[in-house]
């Protein structure tokens, strides 16, 4: 009887240490500008409609204008599909509603670039290859 429960301890204990051993993935990416979401400062969504702090509800068909004030500290907020958006950095909205960036380009300052070749987006928004230097597969300078 002890030895039939020191083996279900082994395999007990080699289970666990296989699971601890497991790699988990990430989902971020070396060399990309991970953009994090901006949590809105109020909860309640309580009759939003008649909340005069909130200018530009984007609820009735209001695209293209300003919306979210304090929900994105003032950086290219617009309403597009009634959702408020940064357009400055938004894939699908780039600079404007609707402004989709073509497969492989990042939206930087509101336009669509390809950071793999874009001197001024070299690899991510607003890194700036310095000089005579080159933006070769996202990296300034790159030795080909």
């Amino acid at each position: 009887m002890g030895e039939k429960i020191m083996k279900v301890i082994k395999i007990i204990f080699l289970i666990i240490m296989v699971l601890i051993l497991i790699p988990t993935p990430t989902n971020s990416k070396p060399g990309f500008l991970e953009i994090k979401p901006v949590v809105a400062k109020r909860v309640s969504r309580f009759l939003q409609q008649n909340n005069p702090r909130i200018s530009g509800s984007c609820g009735n068909g209001n695209d293209g204008q300003v919306c979210g004030g304090y929900l994105f500290e003032g950086r290219n907020a617009i309403c597009c599909n009634n959702k408020c958006t940064e357009a400055g950095h938004d894939f699908n909205n780039c600079g404007a509603c609707g402004m989709k960036c073509a497969f492989g380009e990042i939206c930087c300052r509101g336009e669509c670039v390809n950071a793999r070749s874009d001197k001024k987006h070299c690899g991510f928004c607003n890194n700036l290859c310095v000089g005579d230097g080159n933006c070769v597969y996202g990296v300034c300078d790159y030795a080909v």
